[in-house]
């Protein structure tokens, strides 16, 4: 009983900021206050409105679709060597793969930007991808290392003793069994790129300007429910990606007691 009230107060406690924040972006007032006077729908049309604003959030939602492609194949190959190769280093291997978990991003960030201007990397989709997909790979790996981890090999070597190939098994047996691991970590790989705002100072410019780089700009500026409006955006967006990942895992898992 007690554990079930301290979950609920820390629930509470991380979505209570999203109980301001959305209310806040309906207000009728020129600048943030609470209780909002009225209600409005001018904040959000201030937004769609904004060309800067508009261009922004699609090109983060570029970056991040195929940050999460990138990384969500680069993570399956990583889990799959660590789980299936004994090899030397596999230790040290593993300490590289989740590092840009444990390292403070804006270390990351000069390292990044150290390293991709001089390959002209800076300033375009390119290197913003390949730098995201540094960000998102270790969450990758983790999630699916664990789905490997849980999932009973002697189904992929039976699947071989059938005659199909290391590749057929992999794709017929292995990857719907661990296909709740790899969409979480997509999902997840998706949010971070999405979100990422310190790595993308560094690499960004005029012409790779992302939803949270306008959002940041805008905050030294100005600051009026526009910004409450954008966060609100995003919450929605959020949300609806969990609810999605959420929908095909539990697909998934009807499927697989049924059979």
């Amino acid at each position: 009983m007690w554990l079930r009230i301290l979950v609920g107060m820390i629930i509470f406690a991380l979505i209570s900021p999203i109980l301001v924040v959305v209310p806040m972006s309906f207000s009728s007032a020129s600048y943030f206050e609470f209780p909002i006077p009225g209600y409005s729908l001018k904040w959000y049309l201030n937004f769609f409105n904004n060309e800067e604003w508009v261009i922004g959030l699609i090109r983060s939602l570029f970056i991040a679709f195929f940050t999460a492609i990138l990384s969500t194949i680069l993570g399956i190959m990583a889990s799959l060597a660590v789980s299936r190769i004994n090899f030397w280093g596999k230790k040290l291997f593993m300490s590289l793969m989740v590092a840009p978990m444990i390292i403070p991003v804006i270390i990351t960030g000069v390292a990044l930007y150290h390293s991709f201007a001089p390959l002209k990397l800076t300033n375009n989709f390119v290197g913003l991808v390949l730098a995201h997909t540094i960000l998102a790979i270790p969450i990758v790996f983790v999630t699916v290392t664990a789905s490997l981890k849980g999932m009973d090999r002697n189904l992929e070597m039976a699947a071989m003793g059938l005659g199909s190939t290391p590749f057929g098994a992999f794709f017929k047996v292995t990857l719907p069994l661990i296909r709740p691991g790899v969409l979480s970590g997509a999902l997840f790989a998706f949010i971070i790129s999405f979100d990422e705002v310190v790595v993308t100072i560094f690499l960004g410019g005029a012409n790779t300007k992302t939803l949270p780089i306008a959002m940041w700009e805008n905050l030294r500026i100005q600051v009026d429910p526009t910004m409450a409006a954008v966060s609100s955006i995003l919450i929605v967006i959020t949300i609806a990606l969990f609810i999605t990942g959420e929908f095909f895992t539990a697909r998934k898992g009807r499927k697989v007691s049924k059979n």
